[in-house]
């Protein structure tokens, strides 16, 4: 039998506060987790500290944050270990806003030690993003198009970092007030869906924006799909609770899949994007399923 793995425990300061890190490195030495932890402030700062951990041959590694700190962690990791990644375990101390990965992939407190401690792991599928200009991404949890892009770049030019979970419907809300409608192609496994549309959810993961249960059709080898046509401001609005009890693919304005690839073609104003709540950009844009790039620590 093996000995336990060491994890690189990746600190995110600006989401995970030091009395949220005290809670959680209290859990890791009253149970005798082998781990060393890392803070960090920045893009640049976490860049460094993940590459020479690398390079002194470390393939564990926690990130105490939320989405944005796995999707930043995560895209760093596949860079830097380039082939290697497919060697690298990654897990979750959730301490984010929203933590919507955790809410899909994640377990129990007590489930969580043991899994620590027998380094249990799966593949990780994930979805890939490039750009005509050669830019690529990869989206830990979910990506987000039109609307709830346009929610996140609203949150991301906003003065509500503090306000938690509640941010989310707040700029919804706070959305939904300007015009929200965007034309183009979406093409998906070959297949053309043309119009207006709303919104667009793909991924792995079942829930976005703090709690919105938009995608349970998703599978653990098999990415979900939403497409939503626009309807009325109303319609909108008395549709809000069934963005949180996964009662949203019934709406007849709804398309539910499941994809391998899609490619985004936008008419008139370039459909937004974001992924993991992090603003990337705007359309066109390709996606496509990237199967076991890393592995993600499982349940015992």
């Amino acid at each position: 039998m093996g000995s336990e793995p060491h994890w690189s425990v990746i600190i995110n300061s600006k989401t995970c506060s030091d009395k949220e890190w005290t809670r959680w490195q209290r859990l890791l030495d009253k149970n005798h987790i082998s781990y060393s932890a890392f803070k960090t402030d920045s893009i640049a700062l976490l860049s460094g500290t993940l590459s020479k951990l690398l390079e002194e041959g470390n393939l564990h590694f926690l990130f105490a944050g939320g989405d944005g700190t796995l999707h930043h962690g995560g895209n760093l990791l596949i860079k830097l270990a380039g082939p290697k990644s497919k060697l690298i375990t990654i897990g979750v101390l959730p301490s984010g806003s929203g933590n919507d990965w955790a809410r899909t992939f994640g377990f129990e407190k007590n489930k969580l030690v043991e899994s620590l401690k027998k380094g249990h792991m799966e593949p990780l599928h994930v979805i890939k993003l490039n750009w005509p200009d050669g830019k690529e991404r990869y989206a830990f949890n979910m990506v987000g198009g039109a609307l709830d892009a346009a929610v996140v770049n609203y949150l991301s030019s906003s003065k509500m970092n503090n306000a938690g979970s509640i941010k989310y419907p707040i700029a919804l809300l706070k959305t939904l007030m300007k015009p929200h409608r965007w034309n183009g192609t979406l093409v998906i496994d070959g297949v053309n869906y043309e119009g207006e549309w709303l919104t667009i959810q793909a991924g792995f993961g079942k829930y976005c924006g703090g709690g919105m249960y938009v995608l349970p059709h998703t599978e653990s080898d098999s990415a979900g799909l939403l497409l939503m046509k626009p309807k009325s401001l109303l319609k909108l609005l008395t549709s809000l609770p069934k963005l949180y009890n996964g009662k949203v693919a019934q709406q007849k304005e709804a398309i539910a899949l499941h994809f391998s690839t899609i490619e985004i073609q936008h008419t008139g104003l370039p459909i937004p994007i974001e992924a993991d709540g992090e603003w990337l950009g705007t359309s066109p844009v390709k996606m496509s399923v990237e199967i076991g790039i890393l592995n993600r620590l499982m349940s015992v």
